[in-house]
């Protein structure tokens, strides 16, 4: 049976036991910190399993895409080693919230794979947890699996969580039996053991607890059920493999790679000699590998992640490079590219976001695979260099600050630097690694400030779980800035709920409606004030957490307290300004797809009142032409005075109208389309303007790359874009004062009055006039008083003079020439010149030919250049470098005699 069959299959049998067929939520999950990537079915239920989210069915099916390559779930370093660790894979479930519970699970489970599918009950063992007689029974007494076919296990195997927080509960998982066809440990495969003979491959998890960050286990509102079962596993199963690898999912993906490589893949390695099972097997990894991470990486960049160093980013990075580095152990030729087309042709059917995303998988992933082949051959030379000193030194162990120089300085992959010791019998010192890295993240972390009150972030989701029981805040900020009639339903001082909050103190306050928006899609929180008869608060931020609006505030008189009715007020100026930059972003993400290419997703953005920042997909810099037609598209939308609409409707209705959605993005069932004249149309939940032309005017003020494949605007709008063009205009005018162009306006227009190319000519000329006035000081250098300072030395029979010479001089053909004037003149000899600039100072060695052989340019200027703090090299008898430092002048000039044997 075919993997497309099987996933059909399940989902057909659950929707005929009365299940929603649920679609795959993204790879990123929506509003949960505590996860870096979707790991598990239940992940885009979990709200709904904490009571705190509501759906219009009690029973779900799905077939979840699902990354564990980075947190708590790693399975990164064993891809491609064992039959069955992939970094992605897809898990088929069936849940209930509130309905189901044990029995029905486990009836449904045992029928599903024992009759619709057909797999042998004689083959199949079931587990519960320790203490869950009830699970027992019903395996036993309901579906009569036998007593000796039921193991009991603790809470290592049969407690499941997601997480360090949230829903967990016991579990019952259900084994097969393949067979002693499986090769292994005879000790280890029996059931229970660490073998490969016994295999799991469904997950019953039945939901009863909710555990917080001290461990402390809360019943849920109702009783759940959580299913999963990998489709790799069960495929594996019913198409009479050993291996997830050998199935339709992995196969067609290594046979690509096969094909273009000209290696050989072997499903078994029996009958070889352990040489030819040493070659087949590093060759079977390398193309289980690169199939695994094809996968892997072909879904997270269609749900928007892309490469970068850190985070999400950083994870598919090490999944591409570590692809890319397997790859090139089977060919010289691009494998990645190849086998991830081979992932968008296989399972784009079930999957078309990969179809819909497919210029930007591929254009990434050759981007990416570039960029890495460039850093590869520099950071392995530089890794071997350090590997081959350790092996001189007998030493074992390569320091961690290596390690982190190589990923810092470099871009190398740790766990690439760790793999490539370990294949030279090294190992890496990961303490020391890790300190190096915690130094940098608080580098990091203390550059940047927040301006609201930080509060206690665990409490903060407690504390609007709570507030949210008597309903969702009413959002009332799209008509209007102010509302009069709003009530405080809940205070908190940042770490725990208050009645009311005294002049000075900052907390969290909840209106039943409130005009501030909360901080969301890239827009910024409102900020304002909240006014009650009895006091008054600045509102700092607004935040959204469960669909509750939590106003970040500091009283500024009197008190405030729950209960009290209060006035919201928006700050207008920042609100029309934020409305500005919302609605250019739109204009310009629409002029970006039709200048570029509708290959331009959105991958960031920033609504400020101050300023715009889109990140979108590209994968090389902006023209300055192609900056300038956004521009002027942009502006000629506003120009047009277009009416700013918003409507909700269906979200498939929004789609078949051509609104343009952002991958990665969830969206609830009705979403609210915002249109702007023709060529506009996006769903949105921000404040816009009423008319383009409130907008006024754009201005891109910046173009740059941010990561592999994305690009960076940032930009002006309405009096700030106003203020700086009217200062570019009058620093233009300057300009044209001090360059001689022509003053009149005209000349604005004339093509042929280019300022740049004014000052461009003004700088070549000053630059030209430096190296005269250089030349003229060179020719003031007195030769003779050098010469007359010469040292004789005798080195290694050798006989000579040593010329050492403070030169007050920036150009480094200047002083090479004054260094061979020396040379010439000392006949047999070394000359060391150190100049002087501005920040570098040029440092030449110059050594007579008759005595380059036992004295070497390259090699005297090199310690001569430490001393200083600098580097440089060359040839034997010439040699020029640049220092930082001049102040150890004298202990450098003694270097230089020391090494001449003075």
């Amino acid at each position: 049976m075919k993997s497309k069959e099987i996933r059909s299959q399940f989902i057909n049998y659950f929707e005929k036991q009365g299940h929603s067929h649920v679609g795959s939520s993204s790879l990123v999950p929506d509003g949960d910190a505590t996860l870096l990537f979707t790991n598990a079915g239940m992940n885009q239920f979990k709200n709904t399993f904490l009571g705190i989210e509501q759906r219009d069915y009690s029973r779900a099916v799905s077939s979840q895409k699902c990354v564990r390559a980075g947190g708590k779930h790693n399975d990164l370093e064993n891809v491609g080693r064992t039959a069955r660790h992939q970094t992605f894979f897809e898990m088929l479930g069936n849940f209930s919230f509130g309905d189901y519970f044990k029995k029905e699970a486990i009836h449904y489970a045992w029928e599903f794979i024992t009759k619709d599918l057909g797999i042998d009950k004689d083959l199949l063992y079931v587990t519960v947890f320790e203490t869950d007689d009830e699970a027992a029974e019903i395996w036993h007494k309901q579906e009569g699996v036998a007593k000796d076919r039921i193991y009991r296990f603790g809470e290592k195997d049969n407690f499941w969580r997601m997480g360090d927080t949230g829903p967990c509960g016991p579990c019952s998982e259900i084994f097969i039996d393949l067979g002693d066809k499986v090769g292994g440990d005879p000790k280890q495969n029996y059931m229970g053991g660490d073998g490969d003979r016994f295999m799991e491959f469904w997950n019953l998890v039945f939901m009863q607890y909710n555990e917080d960050e001290t461990g402390k286990q809360t019943p849920l509102p109702k009783p759940s059920v959580d299913t999963g079962m990998g489709l790799e596993r069960l495929s594996t199963i019913l198409q009479g493999e050993l291996s997830n690898y050998h199935t339709d999912l992995f196969m067609a993906l290594i046979n690509r790679a096969v094909n273009k490589s000209g290696v050989q893949y072997l499903k078994t390695l029996e009958d070889l000699s352990p040489d030819e099972e040493t070659k087949y097997n590093e060759t079977n990894v390398a193309l289980r590998v690169l199939a695994d991470h094809a996968r892997a990486g072909a879904f997270l960049i269609a749900d928007g992640v892309l490469p970068s160093n850190d985070g999400r980013g950083y994870v598919l990075r090490r999944i591409l490079r570590r692809a890319v580095r397997f790859g090139k152990k089977l060919s010289e030729d691009s494998l990645l590219p190849e086998v991830v087309n081979e992932v968008i042709m296989q399972m784009n059917d079930f999957y078309p976001e990969l179809k819909q995303q497919q210029k930007l998988i591929e254009g990434t992933i050759r981007d990416e695979e570039s960029r890495f082949l460039q850093t590869l051959d520099q950071g392995t030379h530089l890794l071997n260099e350090e590997l081959m000193q350790l092996k001189k030194k007998g030493q074992s162990v390569l320091a961690g600050e290596t390690v982190f120089k190589l990923y810092d300085t470099y871009g190398f992959p740790a766990d690439l630097t760790r793999l490539m010791s370990e294949e030279q019998g090294l190992q890496v010192d990961e303490k020391g690694f890790e300190s190096k890295m915690n130094e940098a993240r608080q580098k990091a972390k203390a550059s940047w400030k927040g301006k609201a009150i930080s509060g206690n972030a665990a409490h903060l989701v407690e504390f609007s779980q709570a507030a949210s029981k008597p309903g969702e805040t009413e959002f009332v900020g799209y008509n209007t800035t102010r509302n009069a009639g709003s009530k405080i339903v809940a205070l908190s001082d940042g770490n725990a709920s208050a009645e009311s909050l005294q002049a000075g103190a900052e907390g969290v306050v909840v209106l039943d409606k409130t005009p501030f928006y909360a901080e969301g899609g890239g827009q910024v929180g409102d900020v304002g004030k909240i006014s009650t008869p009895k006091g008054t608060a600045e509102v700092l931020d607004c935040t959204k957490q469960n669909d509750v609006f939590l106003h970040h505030v500091k009283v500024t008189d009197g008190v405030i307290s729950q209960g009290d009715t209060a006035e919201a007020q928006v700050t207008d100026s920042d609100r029309r300004s934020t409305a500005n930059n919302h609605s250019a972003t739109h204009l310009m993400h629409s002029a970006l797809r039709e200048i570029l290419g509708d290959h331009v997703q959105q991958a960031g953005s920033l609504v400020e009142p101050e300023r715009l920042r889109f990140d979108f997909t590209h994968n090389k810099p902006m023209t300055a032409e192609q900056v300038s037609q956004v521009e002027a598209w942009v502006n000629s939308e506003i120009s047009s005075s277009y009416n700013v609409t918003s409507q909700v409707m269906p979200q498939q209705q929004a789609l078949d109208e051509g609104a343009m959605a952002l991958f990665g993005e969830k969206y609830a069932s009705d979403v609210r389309v915002v249109t702007m004249g023709p060529k506009s149309k996006e769903l949105c939940g921000g404040t816009h303007v009423e008319n383009t032309a409130n907008i006024r005017v754009f201005k891109v003020v910046s173009e740059s790359g941010v990561s592999s494949g994305v690009r960076r605007i940032e930009a002006l709008t309405g009096a700030r874009a106003a203020a700086f063009l009217m200062k570019n205009t009058q620093e233009n005018q300057m300009a044209r004062e001090a360059t001689g162009i022509s003053e009149s306006w005209t000349a604005y227009f004339d093509s042929d009055s280019d300022v740049a190319a004014q000052v461009e000519a003004l700088k070549s000329q000053i630059k030209d006039l430096k190296k005269e006035v250089q030349k003229l000081k060179g020719s003031n250098v007195n030769v003779e008083s050098l010469l007359g300072e010469a040292k004789p030395f005798s080195f290694n029979g050798a006989e000579g003079k040593l010329v050492l010479g403070d030169i007050p001089l920036d150009d480094r053909k200047v002083l090479g020439d004054l260094s061979t004037q020396l040379t010439d003149k000392i006949g047999s000899g070394v000359v060391v010149l150190l100049g002087q600039g501005d920040k570098n100072h040029p440092l030449i060695v110059s050594v007579s030919k008759d005595l380059s052989k036992q004295l070497k340019a390259g090699a005297i200027l090199k310690e001569i250049a430490e001393s200083l703090g600098g580097k440089g090299g060359g040839r034997p008898d010439f040699a020029q470098g640049a220092v930082p430092d001049r102040s150890a002048l004298d202990q450098a000039f003694a270097k230089a005699q020391s090494l001449v044997g003075l």
